[in-house]
């Protein structure tokens, strides 16, 4: 078993199903960037139902390289406000983003490989 010091940060979303076209393109505009500034790896887990769900729930999992949770939110916060700042359009992409979201939780956890 190979244990990590890493962080892992765990955002679960729902968001209407009807959406997640609209989801998916503003996440390939928004977290390339993210991912690159930060230095860290995001797998993105989605399910639902197609027959009965109205909602498709997300889990996006950024692997950190970061061993607490205020060291993530501080690499979070700074990457964040380095992107608005050079890249034109990125604040209103985010805001689109979160009018999507219609619950959002955070999580933090540490992980292993076998």
């Amino acid at each position: 078993m190979n244990y990590v010091n890493a962080l892992n940060l765990i955002a679960t979303l729902k968001i209407k199903r009807e959406q997640e076209k609209k989801f998916i393109e503003l996440s390939n505009i928004i977290f390339p960037p993210l991912a690159r500034e930060t230095g860290w790896k995001l797998t993105s887990l989605w399910t639902s139902n197609e027959q009965t769900d109205e909602i498709t729930h997300i889990q996006n999992q950024w692997q950190t390289n970061e061993e607490t949770a205020e060291q993530v939110e501080s690499i979070l916060t700074q990457a964040m406000e380095n992107l608005t700042q050079s890249i034109d359009g990125y604040q209103q992409q985010l805001e689109m983003l979160d009018e999507l979201i219609i619950e959002e939780t955070l999580h933090y956890a540490n992980s292993y490989t076998i």
